[in-house]
């Protein structure tokens, strides 16, 4: 049984990279823009110039490091004269990086409920259409989602062995995530209420070590601020301001006049516009940052051109796929949180990790990071059911036979 799992999941991961690189390989590639078009300009900027900005050719700080420099360490191996065959090398790498979260996500399921409920996770990794289609991006996803699930299998481990090690990993998984995207960073307090629940009572020294291991990754990056702007700045300064004051017109309505916004005060703009919201129109807005903004991330799938790759029956059935997901994953979390550990904490890290996007614009490209607990969850009901299914075949099989 347990080499047959292993010898599954090495056929799923070589799939899962078939798919990637045939898509990758075979895809036709438009000149960069947005967030693609600024990573590579930072990272071309940073070997030749030695200066760090976005979006700007002075030094700032609007973005973490961890995906700008992938890429100029890439370049650097790599040359970036022709640009394209450069950019196809990070493409092709982001293929076998993306097997990364496909191998985690098993781990994952094999600890908290069994193999074959890793396997069947894995397997929706594997073909999910946003999984495939990222490889083919210059963005920050592939690499932040092999950190990201290698840290949640971290804070499993934690919360089932609590071994000093998997503390010092999770710190240090933690601030690569950070230093990609750090929108993860709430997360960190999860395995410590897990385990302040079970035993009411947390080491202290093991989240010390977690702490000493996330500021030794990060302090580079806290180096750097403090020499060039000579203030502590903990993660990124303003590039989030957008995404928020985005995420303050309900319903798309178009009520925020962009040309007079002052780049440099967003975010304030942004509690402004929820604190006279909420004042003038309540239900509106409450509704807006509840049940809108949800309905608007799930609704549907960050494929951009993939679905037009594929045959139609094939597209159809990645689109049912996702509402497959949304609706399992979800269920599963109300079914069962009450009563199966391993399923709070999916629902807890799910929660969390959706709340922080719930205050920013509601976009489906976030539910990227949501996912990994939404393929457990709905893997998990499909094993419970198969499990249910066979108890009554063959109780049914026995009451046949008179036994």
């Amino acid at each position: 049984m347990k080499r047959g799992v292993w010898l599954g999941l090495l056929l799923l991961m070589s799939a899962a990279l078939y798919i990637r690189l045939h898509y990758v390989l075979e895809a036709k590639y438009p000149p960069l823009e947005w967030d693609q078009l600024e990573y590579t300009k930072t990272a071309i900027q940073l070997l030749e110039k030695g200066i760090f900005a976005y979006r700007d050719t002075v030094p700032n700080s609007l973005v973490t490091p961890g995906f700008p420099l992938l890429l100029a360490a890439v370049f650097s191996l790599t040359g970036y004269e022709q640009l394209e065959p450069a950019l196809m090398v990070v493409r092709i790498l982001n293929c076998f990086v993306s097997l990364g979260a496909i191998l985690f996500l098993f781990l994952i399921g094999k600890r908290l409920f069994n193999p074959i409920t890793g396997l069947i996770a894995s397997a929706f990794a594997a073909v999910y259409p946003s999984y495939v289609w990222s490889t083919s991006l210059i963005l920050t996803e592939v690499p932040f989602l092999t950190v990201f699930t290698a840290l949640l299998y971290m804070q499993v481990r934690i919360i089932q062995d609590n071994k000093w090690r998997d503390h010092l990993w999770m710190g240090a998984l933690l601030g690569l995530c950070v230093l990609i995207r750090p929108n993860v960073l709430p997360l960190a307090v999860i395995p410590y209420m897990f385990l302040w629940v079970r035993t009411k009572k947390i080491d202290a020294a093991y989240g010390l070590l977690a702490a000493a291991s996330f500021a030794c990754t990060m302090i580079p990056w806290w180096i750097r601020n403090w020499m060039t702007f000579h203030s502590f700045i903990f993660i990124a300064n303003g590039e989030a301001g957008n995404p928020f004051l985005g995420g303050t017109d309900p319903y798309f309505r178009g009520t925020i006049d962009w040309d007079h916004i002052d780049s440099h005060h967003q975010f304030a703009e942004g509690l402004r516009r929820i604190k006279t919201g909420l004042a003038q129109e309540p239900l509106l807005w409450m509704k807006w940052m509840t049940i809108g903004k949800l309905l608007v991330f799930f609704k549907t799938m960050w494929v951009g051109p993939y679905p037009f790759s594929v045959p139609a029956w094939y597209a159809n059935a990645l689109t049912q796929l996702h509402t497959f997901l949304i609706a399992a994953g979800s269920l599963t979390m109300i079914i069962f949180s009450f009563r199966k550990p391993s399923i709070q904490y999916l629902t807890v890290a799910f929660l969390i990790f959706l709340g922080v996007h719930m205050v920013f614009i509601p976009v489906d490209r976030y539910v990227y990071g949501m996912l990994p607990f939404l393929m457990l969850g709905s893997a998990y009901l499909i094993t419970q059911v198969i499990t249910l299914l066979h108890s009554a075949w063959t109780t049914s099989l026995l009451q046949r036979r008179g036994i």
